[in-house]
């Protein structure tokens, strides 16, 4: 069996990342008076303090709010616009949940503020690398390294690079350099793995990922890949249980929330499929591959609105030109949603998307359909008596007849 196409194979996390502060800490129950000490401690805004503690409040809990969580975080930056740690930690909250692009700024803005931090850089290389500017990337992590020289991190963020370039031979340099120095570094280990796995060297790969694993049984990174190289080799069981163990020690992994509910999708698992990718959504509501599984396993199960507002979201937001999805919201409103008008515009877009004629001559033939089924039909008047002649009796029952 092939691959799914919605599986998520994200080489840049393979350092893990973590939500955290890089300047003063504000801890989780910090009270009214306390926000206020401290905000006028740091002198800033304690509307600004108190927004950042909520997002932080909130990503501290087992099913967090990644919205509300985001929404405060530019709250508090709207607030104090020189607010390092909040636009830090915004930037790793949009990377975690698949938006690298939309990170940059805010890691930029922070390593702007406060370059003295080393974390602040580091993410921002990683932003660069995971939305594909690895040439943008590989530089910051050279300079940190230069500051650094035992910055392990670094290193190994330059050893993913080298790997997405298929530099593999540079990447095992730089893998080898941290392994030497911490035999035990997970992330150096995790990215180890990935290399071989690029090779298709299975066995080695899963011996890193089971060596990496037995120091950190909780990394839901380490899981995953090892259901990638399942996956790889065919092995759907084995790779289902690596995904599902993933999920159990993070529940808000949504890598392998993907990777599990594409799985699912393509087994005809629809209810499984439709919960891994629901709780896809809540994890990061903007996320491209999760609002198009979630709108295929939706539909599958029956949820018409929810799968049309889904396709509605993708094309909108991600593919304006994804046919696929507009045939789905055309027959949604045409059938289940009752909606012809809005299936006529759809199938009037989809014969802007294709130039394939068959296509074209069935859009065109639903067109006409829905539109002659929506005009009423015209009732038939009595045609009228020619001159001289009078109009036939109305028959017994008719109206306007003597009763």
């Amino acid at each position: 069996m092939k691959s799914n196409k919605l599986i998520q194979i994200c080489l840049v996390l393979a350092a893990t990342l973590a939500v955290a502060c890089g300047g003063p800490e504000v801890k989780k129950d910090t009270k009214k008076e306390q926000v206020q000490s401290t905000a006028a401690e740091l002198g800033m805004s304690q509307e600004a303090l108190s927004a950042f503690q909520v997002a932080m409040d909130e990503l501290a809990k087992e099913k967090p709010d990644g919205k509300k969580a985001t929404e405060n975080l530019k709250k508090a930056i709207e607030l104090e616009p020189d607010f390092a740690e909040a636009h830090y930690n915004l930037g790793i909250v949009l990377q975690i949940v698949g938006q690298p692009k939309a990170s940059i700024p805010h890691l930029q803005k922070a390593k702007e503020l406060d370059p003295e931090v080393s974390e602040y850089t580091v993410a921002l290389g990683r932003a660069y690398a995971a939305s594909g500017q690895p040439e943008l990337a590989e530089p910051i992590f050279l300079e940190v390294v230069a500051r650094e020289p035992n910055n392990l991190g670094a290193m190994n963020n330059l050893a993913v690079i080298a790997l997405q370039k298929n530099e593999q031979k540079k990447a095992l340099e730089y893998l080898q350099d941290i392994l030497r120095e911490d035999d035990e570094n997970v992330a150096g280990l995790k990215t180890m793995g990935l290399v071989y796995f690029k090779e298709k060297n299975y066995s080695l790969a899963n011996y890193m990922f089971k060596k990496a694993s037995k120091i950190a049984p909780k990394d839901a990174d380490i899981h995953n890949n090892m259901g990638l190289v399942s996956m790889d080799q065919d092995k759907t069981a084995e790779a289902v249980r690596h995904f599902q163990k993933a999920i159990e020690v993070d529940p808000n992994y949504l890598e392998a929330r993907l990777n599990l509910g594409a799985i699912l999708l393509e087994y005809l698992d629809y209810d499984r499929a439709n919960k891994q990718f629901t709780e896809a959504v809540r994890i990061s509501p903007d996320h491209c591959v999760a609002r198009l599984g979630s709108a295929a396993s939706a539909f599958a199960t029956g949820e018409h609105k929810r799968s049309a507002d889904n396709y509605q979201f993708y094309v909108d937001t991600c593919d304006a030109k994804h046919v696929s999805s507009y045939e789905r919201l055309a027959k949604l409103n045409e059938s289940f949603l009752n909606n012809p008008q809005a299936a006529i515009g759809f199938y009037k877009k989809l014969l802007t998307l294709t130039d394939n004629e068959e296509k074209k001559t069935g859009y065109s033939a639903m067109i006409q359909f829905l539109e002659s089924q929506s005009k009423p039909q015209e009732q038939k008047q009595p045609e009228a008596a020619p001159e001289g002649e009078e109009a036939p009796p109305a028959e017994e029952g008719d109206e306007g007849g003597e009763g």
